[in-house]
């Protein structure tokens, strides 16, 4: 018997850890609800949850086996292989900082191999070249591979452990491969084409709305470009650039670790934040007077989505006008997210913070009047969140935005450079 450890990988399509280990011989699943990633808002429990529910239920559809313990991996991985009797641990290789050193406890802890696959990224996070600049990053694609299709039939094996049921809190998206497949195919046939004149949108009607499921790996970011690549068009291009886009976060992640605390670029570590708790809870809360951002906000309590616009958005507000600390901004705001995949909040915040990643200059500043009028032209998405505003301009806002704006360029520009 050989065990199949799922992580952030709760598929069994294009699953190459998987497919090696049925080459070896009979399968058990394994997932383990590890305290140090359940640590985290009720909503993204839950989510993560229904996905393993729901992993199970496709190894049980196979005639195989899903088993479920809870605890530190490097406690419960042994004990699965113990049980079992296995002669082997099979999974996909972890690119963050605590899924590699979680990992490297595992391998000292078992008394049998674990054998670490790469996983099926665009392009691996962990090449040897560390890249800052998306760009040339993005130019290391060569096209992928045909996704590997899940097995037809699983070895029959006893089960073991209880799935633990979450409140939400918030409706959730239908979890589960088939549901990823269906919403997947629905943006292929209808938003693709325009993908690139829409994705802007501050509803998030013009994206794919797959966010969720990339990041627990019920859908790979293979199997998604190469049915994109396969329909082309320039709607097409610019998303598997999106999807590359997540891959750089990894690659940042990887080989620049101190990112979890600190600035990519080390001329921002001494910048002056204002620990200011009623401009924090009015930015959490939505509650600035800023239009944009209390809809955003609003939307992301509500929904736990975002459109990657309104992201920025909000990242700017905090860090660039009211000058909150970043990392307790970006915490905070992962935690609504069901999406709050680590190294793409990073990434993101880093970039929307103008912290160092890629190239985004520090002075780029938004905006937030005319980024609403622009990406929500009609004010449908304001009316639905913040109906209180009859427009995108402020109503008593937290601060002068035309004043923060000169008070954060001359602080930046007064940084060490």
């Amino acid at each position: 018997m050989l065990l199949v450890w799922h992580r952030a990988d709760l598929r069994l399509a294009d699953h190459p850890a998987l497919w090696e280990a049925l080459t070896q011989g009979p399968v058990v699943g394994l997932v383990v609800l590890d305290p140090n990633n359940l640590k985290t808002s009720p909503r993204r429990r839950a989510w993560f949850l229904e996905n393993v529910r729901a992993l199970r239920e496709g190894y049980q559809g196979r005639g195989g086996s899903l088993w479920v313990m809870e605890g530190y991996p490097w406690e419960r991985v042994p004990e699965a292989v113990k049980k079992l009797r296995a002669k082997g641990v099979y999974a996909l290789k972890a690119y963050t900082p605590y899924g590699r050193y979680r990992d490297g406890r595992v391998k000292e802890a078992l008394p049998v191999p674990l054998h670490l696959l790469p996983a099926p990224h665009l392009v691996p996070p962990d090449m040897p070249r560390p890249y800052r600049v998306y760009t040339p990053f993005s130019r290391q694609f060569r096209g992928t591979d045909p996704p590997l299709p899940a097995p037809d039939a699983l070895p029959q094996a006893p089960e073991e452990g209880e799935i633990p049921k979450e409140e939400a809190g918030i409706p959730l998206p239908e979890p589960g491969e088939e549901a990823a497949w269906q919403r997947l195919r629905l943006f292929l046939e209808k938003g693709i084409a325009e993908y690139h004149l829409k994705r802007d949108r501050l509803d998030g009607e013009g994206g794919s709305r797959l966010s969720p499921y990339f990041t627990l790996g019920v859908l790979s970011p293979r199997q998604a470009a190469w049915e994109a690549l396969r329909i082309g068009g320039e709607g097409a291009k610019t998303w598997v650039s999106e999807l590359l886009w997540r891959d750089f976060s990894y690659h940042l992640l990887y080989h620049f670790p101190q990112m979890q605390e600190k600035p990519l670029d080390p001329r921002f570590a001494a910048f002056p934040w204002q620990e200011d708790e009623g401009l924090f809870q009015a930015w959490l809360l939505g509650k600035t007077g800023v239009p944009l951002v209390d809809a955003a906000m609003r939307e992301l309590w509500a929904t736990g989505f975002l459109s990657n616009r309104a992201r920025m958005c909000v990242a700017q507000f905090a860090v660039k006008y009211l000058l909150l600390p970043w990392k307790r901004a970006e915490r905070a705001f992962k935690e609504l997210l069901l999406d709050g995949d680590t190294p793409q909040n990073l990434q993101g915040w880093q970039w929307a913070g103008g912290l160092g990643v890629d190239a985004a200059p520090y002075f780029r500043v938004f905006n937030l009047v005319e980024q609403g009028k622009r990406h929500d032209p009609e004010g449908s998405w304001l009316k639905g969140f913040a109906p209180e505003y009859p427009s995108y301009e402020p109503k008593d806002p937290v601060v002068d935005l035309v004043e923060a704006r000169r008070r954060y360029l001359a602080l930046a520009q007064g940084a060490p450079r």
